[in-house]
């Protein structure tokens, strides 16, 4: 029964066996039919760029316009009309040329009036002055005459005294004519006494008038510098930018009337975005790009206030600027942020975008092929691209668009044709 049984069971054994065999086989050649190839490409079809390290200044590109660096707005001095215009926007103008006049009948006569008024008070200090002058002369004869009588009494004390020694005279009219004498001398004390308070009050009266007359010489100089600006000039030299007034209109006192800014004192306005904002700091160095080079300036201004997502910076020049620089005309430039010490970068290439991560290809070191990598860029400084990871510094990396590839980690590269 037993060997009956196992000569049954080997036949099917190696049946199976058989059949596992067979599924292995066509496995391995559906495998080998349907498995990938590993493409191939020309190296000299190939941009490529070498990662380099070392210290560079991060320079942020930004854009904005010249503007004039001194700018001044005229306003309507008075209440007035527009009686004459002699120059229309744009406009070339110098410190001293007219642009506008008011006309103002009311300021006219305010000086009228003030100058006659002036004229009166001159008249009456003139008078005033005569007066005091003649006041002091009349004490002065008054104390002329107390002298006067004073060398009179001192004779009779003498001849008196000398005829008291000799027994002639009476000794009571030496008496009297001594004390006549003293009283005299005692009153023309009194007297340049008095004289000297009147001379100091009389110079007081006389600074007071002076002073009246100094204010109302302000006065008609107010007036007459009032009637001077209805004459509307520049005040500064360079373009006439807005004029805000038309012939016969009536303007008020304060009111705009024109704008004036320098034509070849120019400063930069840059929009800043408010991202990299905080990291600007006054005094840092801008490249503003121009057709002929590039012109330096820094820094002076920063904007408080954020508006569309931007902060204007005011960058004053340090060079001589080019004539045919206008203000408004528009400027790209180049603003420092911080400096990177022993960063990795590499030079800037059609397809790299800063601030991103791609999937790049870069070359595999002494070998035919190329190796998938993500590589995060940082900012963009001039003409080179900041590396953040995915490479170290001599790589190099692969900038032509392989994203039809992207399936692939390896890439082989064929050298034969370089």
């Amino acid at each position: 029964m037993n060997i009956n049984i196992d000569q049954k069971t080997k036949p099917n054994t190696l049946k199976v066996v058989l059949i596992i065999a067979a599924l292995v086989a066509v496995t391995c050649i559906g495998y080998f039919t349907i498995k990938p190839t590993t493409p191939q490409l020309s190296a000299n079809t190939l941009n490529v760029v070498t990662v380099q390290q070392g210290d560079i200044d991060i320079m942020t590109p930004v854009y904005g316009q010249y503007a004039s660096r001194y700018e001044r707005l005229i306003s309507a001095p008075a209440t007035g009309q527009v009686g004459e215009i002699y120059l229309r926007a744009g406009a070339d103008v110098e410190a001293t040329t007219i642009i506008a006049k008011l006309v103002n009948p009311d300021l006219q006569q305010q000086l009228f009036e003030s100058q006659a008024k002036l004229e009166r008070m001159h008249s009456e200090f003139a008078s005033f002055k005569f007066q005091k002058q003649n006041e002091q002369l009349t004490f002065q004869a008054e104390l002329a005459d107390i002298d006067s009588q004073i060398q009179g009494a001192k004779l009779d004390v003498d001849v008196n005294q000398r005829l008291s020694d000799q027994g002639i005279a009476a000794k009571i009219d030496l008496e009297r004519a001594i004390l006549k004498h003293n009283q005299l001398k005692k009153r023309l004390e009194f007297a340049n006494y008095r004289f000297e308070k009147q001379k100091e009050m009389h110079k007081l009266e006389l600074e007071q008038q002076k002073i009246l007359l100094t204010q109302q010489q302000k006065q008609v100089d107010l007036v007459s510098n009032k009637v001077a600006a209805l004459t509307i000039t520049a005040g500064i030299a360079g373009t006439l930018q807005r004029l805000d007034i038309e012939l016969g209109e009536r303007v008020n006192q304060g009111q705009a009337m024109a704008r004036v800014g320098s034509k070849t004192q120019l400063m930069a306005r840059l929009n800043i975005p408010q991202r990299i904002a905080e990291r600007i700091q006054l005094g840092a160095t801008v490249e503003l790009k121009h057709p002929n080079g590039t012109l330096k300036g820094t820094v002076k201004q920063l904007a408080s206030v954020v508006e569309n997502g931007f902060i204007v910076a005011e960058v004053h020049l340090s060079e001589p600027l080019p004539s045919n620089l206008r203000p408004a005309q528009p400027v790209n430039a180049l603003v420092f942020v911080e400096r990177k010490e022993n960063a990795l970068y590499v030079s800037q290439q059609p397809g790299l975008k800063p601030l991103g991560a791609q999937r790049l290809y870069k070359q595999i070191p002494n070998q035919p092929q190329l190796q998938q990598q993500q590589i995060t860029f940082g900012e963009l400084t001039g003409s080179e691209l900041l590396i953040t990871t995915g490479a170290i510094a001599g790589e190099k990396i692969i900038t032509n668009d392989l994203s039809q590839w992207h399936t692939y980690t390896h890439l082989a590269l064929d050298t034969s044709k370089l």
